[in-house]
């Protein structure tokens, strides 16, 4: 969960220098206080300096959740929802997880999106899989490869 770009930036550091080298399952979390706030403008920053080869989760808090988790599912990323993010549905209505997933199946269904089963969900999201070096890491999610000493110029996979 990370909580602005410059946190992005750090993960990718992580992966070049060969600490983490397993798939990179993302949340942006836009609550405010520290961490950026539900904008869409940051929003669509951060979405556009993910690599490709990450999964990307949004998050938000009280009446934020639906329009931050609509826009996640209109744009091909995945939602979070539950009542540890918001007790509240429509003004004045208390809202349960079972709820919010209701909903958000359904508003899925109308934008055409499937819902993953538990099984397709691992695959996804890679679990348990983990890469042999930092350049075999890069390259699987979609950042350049480091570069090498003396080397100058844009760097790309072969």
């Amino acid at each position: 969960q990370l909580a602005h770009s410059a946190q992005l930036e750090t993960v990718e550091r992580l992966v070049r220098r060969g600490v983490y080298t397993g798939p990179l399952n993302l949340t942006w979390v836009a609550i405010g206080g520290g961490f950026d706030g539900p904008n869409p403008y940051t929003m669509l920053e951060f979405i556009r300096r993910v690599p490709d080869g990450a999964s990307l989760t949004l998050e938000s808090i009280m009446r934020n959740v639906l329009p931050v988790n609509t826009m996640a599912i209109a744009l091909g990323l995945h939602p979070r929802c539950g009542n540890e993010d918001t007790l509240w549905g429509k003004l004045g209505e208390k809202c349960t997880s079972a709820d919010a997933v209701r909903q958000l199946v359904r508003i899925a269904g109308e934008l055409g999106r499937e819902v993953a089963t538990g099984k397709e969900a691992r695959e996804i999201y890679r679990l348990d899989e983990y890469w042999g070096s930092a350049d075999e890491a890069l390259a699987k999610l979609g950042y350049p490869p480091n570069r090498q000493p003396g080397q100058r110029g844009f760097l790309h996979h072969a």
